[in-house]
């Protein structure tokens, strides 16, 4: 059976034992709120960056859809230009084949008449085929002249179509990339208030786990001063149950010194020493008293 010091020691040893469990565990809570606190801040980071990029697509969508309306109304008065000319359009390439055709034939006759030898009437009829092949080329390049015009304005109709493809496909991707990083941005956004909630409950965990500590070592302080109070009275005790155990032998002492003096006989030194201590301990015994009267 454990004295009631003994008592006070064990329960002291488990209180250590409940602190360095509870600070353990206060410690993990603290390490993973860290980690998460971290991991959040990682998140938030990247959601930032996201957000920027968000803004920066909205902006240029804003400035893509701007210039696709102008040039689409620009497409729009070419096109009206160009009513009306389809014929035109449609006859350009002929026309320009045409000159092509009766360029290469008419070099090819001029170098017939200047190189190759012929009679007269083989000369007469390569200069009347010249001439009708100059006035031909003539007329077509007049009529190519003509159509110039047309020509430009299918032109620039042509790059405007280009570019208002351009822009739409510019569109087309960037509408597209902002719907992932939207998505993105909100899986993010939420990851992190799913992390910083799980911080969070970490952060509650330990300062309940602190709270132990605190409530346990409070204990142990205590039983640590009653320990060290219960030592203190026992030592006092021990001391005065010495004293009382040195007296009661000086006092049996002084008993038997005093028979044989009583007797006539003669003291060695130790029965004279304890009859003289004896005196002395009943004169300090006596003492309160005297105060007292």
């Amino acid at each position: 059976m454990l004295s009631g010091l003994d008592e006070l020691e064990e329960k002291a040893r488990r209180l250590q034992e409940l602190i360095k469990q509870e600070r353990d565990l206060a410690s993990a809570e603290a390490n993973k709120r860290d980690e998460l606190n971290a991991a959040f801040k990682r998140l938030i980071t990247e959601y930032k960056q996201l957000k920027n990029r968000r803004d920066d697509l909205i902006k240029t969508l804003r400035d893509v859809r701007a210039k696709k309306d102008v040039v689409f109304k620009e497409l729009q008065q070419l096109h009206e230009k160009l009513k009306g000319r389809e014929t035109e359009v449609a006859a350009i390439d002929k026309i320009d084949k045409q000159v092509q055709r009766l360029e290469a034939a008419l070099q090819k006759a001029e170098w017939e008449y200047q190189t190759r030898s012929m009679s007269t009437l083989a000369a007469k009829n390569l200069e009347k085929e010249i001439e009708e092949l100059e006035a031909k080329l003539e007329a077509a390049k007049k009529k190519q002249e003509v159509y110039k015009e047309t020509l430009e304005l299918k032109r620039q109709y042509d790059e405007k179509l280009n570019e208002f493809r351009r822009l739409k496909d510019q569109f087309r991707n960037t509408v597209s990339e902002l719907d992932e990083v939207r998505s993105r941005a909100a899986s993010l956004l939420a990851e992190a208030k799913k992390v910083k909630a799980e911080a969070d409950e970490c952060h509650q965990r330990y300062i309940q786990h602190a709270n132990e500590v605190i409530k346990y070592q409070a204990e142990l302080n205590a039983v640590r001063l009653q320990v060290r109070e219960d030592r203190r009275e026992m030592r006092q005790r021990s001391q005065f149950e010495q004293r009382a155990r040195v007296n009661k032998v000086l006092v049996e002492k002084a008993a038997k010194a005093k028979e044989k003096l009583d007797k006539g006989e003669k003291l060695n030194f130790e029965e004279l020493q304890a009859l003289l201590l004896a005196d002395e301990l009943g004169g300090q015994q006596d003492s309160p008293k005297k105060l007292g009267e």
